[in-house]
Order: structure tokens, then sequence, then C-alpha cells
């Protein structure tokens, strides 16, 4: 199967690009490609405003359907005051959107089109399929912490997955109403009635073995074994994200060609960070020992070599200069002590923070840098699980 996954203007970048890396983490047959055209612009499109005059009045009209119907109340974090206003498109006019996108760029039918939006719909559906033209779609993106407490991104890249397998179950819509599981079972194919019932479905992330005696026939065992694997590793990573997994012991954490950081016990998540913290995060890897701060210009060599490996932009001036900039020290200035750490401590603070976010707080304190101020700065991860795979000129 291939998926050309589209965002609207809406869409914050950073969520569209993390779901994109989600779904392309696991190889196999199934592709996903980001829009290449740019995204879809729906501002022109007839927006209808609802008003909701109280909580309970909130509570009924932000009740979703399908993927997945869940009361929010109970969940959200978001403090609304009332009356509040909320602005809502047709599905007809998503879809005709998506069309369109497709017949522009000339999309085969046979490939799905599935549309990435902040933007709220008229039924409040999280996710859905044209029944007229199955291949295309819409993911209705926000609002996920009224339901699930991690990132968006896990469980947008989790309804790309359950759409488009039940596009294989489903015919149409009379049949997910008649055979999607009203009681969770743990499949896609949940109606997900209760908030414990959305949880339950993302952390077993399977297909129940009547809907998949329904898919063999329309899918290859490779795609349908990709799907699953893809479903799989999402689980795994959201357990994490959500403190789940708080009591295994660290995992392997390989530095591969590229750079990328990657814990591979923990179903193999990637640890994003800024290429200038990605350089520093390394320096202080290559140093068990650690480092304190009013020494790092004496490895100025090194973390430029990193982040020269790392970096795409800009020429090795650029580099170098980007480098100086946080090792220099102006010893004749008293407070120049207090103007490196002050930069450092704000590189170390995103570092812990992409740590934090991924697998939680407390597996994050394996590999995170820490120490005091007058202290060496070190991270205490036991160096045999370290597996270096990236190489610059000087190591």
């Amino acid at each position: 199967m291939k998926v050309h996954l589209i965002p609207s203007k809406e869409l914050a970048p950073d969520v569209f690009t993390r779901v994109i890396d989600l779904l392309q983490t696991v190889t196999g047959v199934n592709t996903f490609h980001a829009g290449a055209h740019g995204p879809i612009n729906l501002s022109e499109l007839e927006l209808e405003e609802n008003e909701m005059r109280d909580r309970d009045q909130f509570d009924q009209k932000m009740n979703m359907h399908f993927c997945p119907a869940i009361p929010p109340s109970s969940a959200s974090r978001r403090s609304y005051q009332f009356p509040f206003r909320r602005k809502s498109v047709r599905w007809t006019d998503l879809f005709r959107e998506v069309e369109e996108y497709r017949q522009r760029f000339a999309i085969p039918p046979g490939e799905f089109v599935i549309l990435l939006t902040p933007v709220a719909n008229r039924k409040n559906w999280f996710a859905l399929l044209d029944q007229h033209k199955p291949y295309n779609g819409f993911i209705h993106t926000d609002d996920w912490e009224f339901f699930i407490p991690c990132d968006p991104a896990f469980p947008i890249a989790f309804e790309v997955m359950a759409l488009i397998l039940q596009k294989h179950i489903f015919r149409d819509y009379s049949e997910i109403e008649r055979l999607s599981h009203e009681r969770a079972i743990g499949c896609i194919s949940d109606l997900c009635m209760k908030k414990s019932d959305i949880i339950l479905k993302m952390r077993t992330a399977d297909i129940c073995p009547d809907c998949m005696q329904r898919i063999e026939d329309k899918l290859s065992m490779p795609e349908i074994h990709h799907a699953l694997s893809i479903m799989e590793s999402l689980r795994v990573k959201m357990l994490f994200a959500q403190n789940f997994k708080q009591n295994s012991p660290p995992s392997r954490l390989e530095i591969r060609p590229n750079g990328k950081i990657v814990l591979i016990d923990y179903g193999q998540i990637e640890i994003k960070m800024p290429t200038l913290e990605k350089a520093v995060y390394l320096l202080f890897l290559k140093h068990p020992e650690g480092l304190y701060i009013t020494e790092l210009s004496e490895h100025r060599a090194e973390l430029k070599s990193f982040y020269a490996h790392l970096s795409m932009r800009g020429g090795m001036r650029e580099i170098q200069d980007r480098i100086d900039n946080i090792t220099k020290q102006i010893r004749e200035v008293e407070d120049a002590t207090n103007i490196l750490r002050d930069k450092l401590s704000v590189i170390i603070s995103r570092i812990k923070k992409s740590f934090n976010d991924a697998i939680g707080q407390s597996l994050a304190a394996h590999y995170i840098i820490q120490g005091e101020q007058t202290e060496r700065r070190n991270i205490r991860l036991d160096r045999s699980l370290v597996d270096w795979k990236f190489q610059t000129s000087s190591h």
C-alpha cells in the first residue's frame, strides 16, 4: 500500500513531521509519503460556528465517534470559558479537497490520500474515509489530549494505520455500524465508547480473528504483517511515553552512522533533538568521566567535528562560528563563566526534555546530562550499553 499524507496549512509542521517519522520507522512493503506539493489550504471553506453554553453541552458536542468515541470531560487538560465557540467544516468539503489534490497531482486511484488537519468537522469524527472514494480520507489531529495523555503524533499515526486497514475490513458505513465492536476487545475495529477502551485499543494494537479473516483476501500477508509491525511499534512507544514502562532496565543506546540516537530495547525509539543539542550530547556521551562547563572550550575541536558531521546546513565557517559562540570563554570578564554556563544549561535542558518526552522522567535519568553547576556534568549510562556506529574525522 502507498499512502500520501497531506497536511492542511493549520497543522503544526513539527506534528506532521513526527507522524511521518513514526510511520516510516518500521521498513516494509507499505510506504508513507509526505505531500510533496505542499499543504492544503482550508481557509476558503465554509465554516459553521457552534456555541456550547456550558460544560454539559460541550461534553455532548465533543463526544467523538468511532475513532474514538469517548466523553472528554474525564480526560481534558484544557480549561474553557463558556459560552465556548468552535468552527467546523462539512465532511463533503474535506473529501472534495482531498479528491481535488489527487486529481491535480495525478495520484493513482489505488493509492491512499489522507488529509491531516486540526480543523474540526461537523460530526466530530476523528478519522474517516470517503465511502464513495474510499482511498480518500481525513484525520482530525486536534483534541487528542481529551483522550490519551501523550504526544498527539502517536494516536494520529495509529489512526492512519487504522484507516487503511479498515478500508479493507468494512465496505461502507453500514458495515462499520454493524460489524465494529461495541464492546472493546483490543481490536482496531473497537467502537471505543469509554476512555479505557481507546487505551486498550492502542495498547493492544491488534486485529481480532474475525476482522483478520475479512482482510486476509484483500491484502497480502506482507502488507498485513508490516501494518501490524507499525502498530506494535507505536504501541510500545506510547507505553514508554505514557510512563507505563518505568520499571524497565536501561536500553542499549545506538548512535547510528547518520547520527540518529536510538534506544534499541525500547521499541527502537529515536531520541530527536536539534543538531547543536545532539552534538553537545555526543560530546558528553564520549566522556564518561564527565566535563566541567568551564573546560568545554578545551573540547572545541571535538564538538566542532560532531556538529560538522551532523549538520546538513552551512559551511565550515558557519559551523565554526556556532561552536565558538558556545565554547568561547572571555576570562577577562568577571561573569564569563556564568555566560557560558547559562548557554549550556539551556542546551542541556532541551536534551533532557527530548528524553523525558520520549521515555518518561524515570527512564530518562539513565541518559540525560546530570550534575550541579560547579560539578562535572556527566551521563550515568553504563557505556557498555552504548553502540557507536557514528564516525567523525577525529573518532
